[in-house]
């Protein structure tokens, strides 16, 4: 076996060994999302503040014991409305779930200004990466408008499946802090889901694939001494 031949298949086992955690979080499909999917939150005026704060109570995930990034996330928005003074701002976030309306926000990404339609692989940006301790946690898909007059939420709802802990600018804990508790909802528990989700893919390998590449490294300098 050449050496060009052993880098190549030591490099397809690890990566079968370590990229066994990446994850969705959130509605799992937004791309299949029917065209019914199409109610928009209460529109700004201009002057008006129509913050919105929504996680997804539904579409959680368990995560294992590790280090994990939050790489991108996917929506589906309305078009901008075209009113002068409004601003469609939003942002994405990943909670530790502890149950409807008991949040620790693990990581938040960078503010965008959303486009129409269906929206896949967006950068999410800053704040990306979280640790989760012994036993593992469940996690959950958050996504707010910062609140500000003329802001509002382009993000598609609809009320026919899944929960989501809801809030608006009158009642409402940011998100944009890692580490922020996220206990204050305007209407925990809502029958309602938003057309988002969130990739999570194990940032750090475990233990078993480092020395999986430990002994790949060992063989070629094996190789190279015959």
């Amino acid at each position: 076996m050449t050496l060009k031949k052993t880098i190549f298949t030591s490099l397809v086992v690890l990566g079968m060994a370590s990229g066994t955690n990446a994850a969705t979080v959130g509605v799992a499909n937004v791309d299949l999302l029917p065209a019914t999917f199409a109610s928009q939150d209460t529109l700004s005026d201009g002057s008006n503040n129509q913050m919105r704060q929504n996680i997804n109570i539904t579409n959680t995930i368990f995560l294992t014991e590790g280090t994990y990034q939050a790489t991108s996330w996917s929506y589906i928005a309305a078009p901008d409305s075209g009113t002068p003074g409004v601003t469609q701002p939003v942002y994405p976030f990943v909670t530790l779930f502890a149950g409807s309306g008991s949040h620790t926000v693990l990581a938040f990404g960078d503010t965008i200004d959303t486009n129409g339609g269906l929206q896949t692989g967006v950068s999410f940006g800053a704040n990306d990466t979280f640790t989760i301790g012994a036993g593992g946690a469940t996690i959950a898909a958050g996504m707010q408008v910062p609140s500000a007059a003329g802001n509002q939420n382009n993000i598609l709802t609809n009320t026919s499946f899944g929960r989501t802990d809801h809030a608006n600018s009158l009642n409402f804990d940011d998100a944009a802090g890692v580490g922020n508790t996220l206990t204050t909802f305007g209407h925990g528990n809502l029958p309602r889901t938003y057309a988002f989700n969130i990739e999570v893919v194990e940032a750090i390998p475990e233990p078993s694939s480092l020395a999986l590449l430990g002994l790949a490294g060992l063989a070629l300098m094996g190789r190279r001494r015959k």
